[in-house]
């Protein structure tokens, strides 16, 4: 149950801006002190053969990658698309095909999972999202016109036609795991827009349909708490839910923004960090660890925050 810095990834999220080769990529996150990385759907298809190199060498191992990968240019796939869900056919079979692409990946590079953002409800998220979220940031939950976009987003969000299309795509993409005996798990993960999917409450879907074989849950820290701003989740997780836990995106989440480094926003006791404390116990109990964290961060807020995470989490 306890950890070290080296049991934790670090996500590309952080630098695929500032690389420019594979081999620069993985250089920036050793640099920070990290021998293990989760390589994210911006990772370019002519950077394989740079983070190859790298793995050869044994200066990282990875510990899972993000569907799409690599990168597609394709929008219709992208990480906010609805893409195993989608009611047409043929875009459903091509979300499903690129998926298996991400998993033989996985295998050739040694990750044990693959993380997915399964699918959404096609809304503009200047509709809902973005308008909720900027009543979140000025502190105006209780106000009657967050009520009123909050009722409205609610009777927009129908997910369930999306959801059953995800699940049939999940199920193909469980049995070509199956029959083909491969080492890898499938995460589905919590999304950070209210009209993404799953919440927490559509876990249970995945954990009904699927317990015992290569799928799971995927828990995303940042997302979590923003979906609990936003009221459609709280915590606890079920514990059918938590049981499938394959890995964590950790990252700490405020008033509608998150991948901030973890432990950095402060409490209101001096040198305390709570707002990761009531996933304290999923921390401890996730076999992939990843701290998936924004470019606008520092290198040096970034190896402050993962020492105090694992001081204050890893004993």
């Amino acid at each position: 149950m306890s950890f070290t810095k080296s049991d934790l990834a670090i996500s590309t999220m952080w630098n695929f801006r500032k690389a420019h080769s594979g081999e620069e990529l993985i250089d920036q996150l050793t640099a920070l002190g990290f021998s293990r990385v989760e390589l994210n759907y911006q990772v370019r298809t002519e950077w394989l053969s740079g983070i190859r190199r790298r793995i050869r060498e044994g200066a990282i191992s990875v510990s899972s990658v993000h569907n799409v990968f690599p990168k597609t240019l394709d929008k219709r796939f992208d990480t906010d698309s609805v893409m195993l869900g989608y009611e047409d056919e043929g875009l459903r079979q091509q979300a499903v095909e690129l998926a298996k692409g991400s998993i033989e990946w996985a295998c050739v590079l040694g990750a044990g999972a693959v993380v997915f953002h399964p699918t959404e409800v096609p809304l503009d998220p200047q509709a809902y999202d973005v308008p909720l979220k900027q009543l979140i940031a000025a502190h105006r939950q209780d106000t009657e016109e967050y009520r009123t976009l909050h009722a409205q987003m609610l009777a927009a969000r129908r997910a369930q036609p999306y959801l059953d299309r995800m699940m049939k795509s999940i199920d193909e993409l469980a049995n070509y795991v199956a029959k083909y005996d491969l080492p890898v798990r499938l995460g589905m993960e919590n999304r950070a827009m209210c009209h993404q999917a799953p919440i927490f409450a559509e876990f249970d879907l995945i954990a009904d349909r699927f317990a015992g074989g290569p799928v799971g849950i995927w828990l995303d820290t940042g997302h979590a708490i923003m979906m609990e701003e936003m009221g459609l989740q709280q915590l606890p997780l079920s514990d059918k839910a938590a049981d499938m836990i394959v890995g964590m995106h950790i990252h700490d989440a405020v008033d509608a923004l998150d991948h901030y480094a973890p432990c950095t926003l402060s409490g209101p006791e001096p040198g305390t960090y709570p707002v990761l404390a009531p996933y304290r116990d999923y921390i401890l109990r996730s076999p992939i660890k990843v701290l998936e964290l924004s470019g606008r961060l520092s290198a040096e807020e970034i190896v402050t925050g993962t020492d105090r995470f694992v001081a204050q989490f890893g004993g």
